[in-house]
Order: C-alpha cells, then sequence, then structure tokens
C-alpha cells in the first residue's frame, strides 16, 4: 500500500459519519498493528523496503491522538522496540 494511501484511508476512517468512535479506533488500532508488522519485516530482511512507514505509523498515531485512544504495542514494554 502506498503511502498516500494509507493517509487516504485514514481520513476516510476518521471522516465516515457512520462510524462510532470505538468502530474508529479499532480501525485505526488495527492499521497500526498492520503497519508496526511491516516495520519489524523490514528490520528482520534486507529484502524489504521500508517506503515511509514511519511516516505512515506516526499518520496514524495522530489519528489514534485525535481521537483520544491510547496507542499501546506489545514491543513498547519490551526491550527491543522500533
Amino acid at each position: 500500500m502506498s503511502h498516500q494511501d494509507v493517509k487516504s484511508d485514514i481520513r476516510a476512517i476518521v471522516e465516515d459519519p457512520g462510524l462510532s468512535s470505538a468502530e474508529k479506533i479499532d480501525l485505526l488500532k488495527r492499521m497500526h498493528e498492520s503497519v508496526r508488522a511491516e516495520m519489524r519485516a523490514a528490520t528482520e530482511s534486507a529484502m524489504v523496503n521500508d517506503n515511509d512507514v514511519g511516516d505512515e505509523l506516526k499518520h496514524i498515531e495522530q489519528a489514534l491522538d485525535e481521537l483520544s485512544a491510547d496507542v499501546v504495542s506489545p514491543e513498547d514494554g519490551g526491550g527491543a522496540t522500533l
């Protein structure tokens, strides 16, 4: 998925009047988990290119912050975090 697609997906979720705040947060957290997994793969393999994954993660975290959602990843408490 391209960097621009992620920004568009985030905007579509945040601006969707048919979704409750809880649903928006759930969808954004799933995106967050997916991007974190992609970042882990990028650090573990020379075959994967980072291609703005850090920026994608930042945009997702900003959207979650705007919805007053706490972003906690399993890696956040460990010794090896991204």
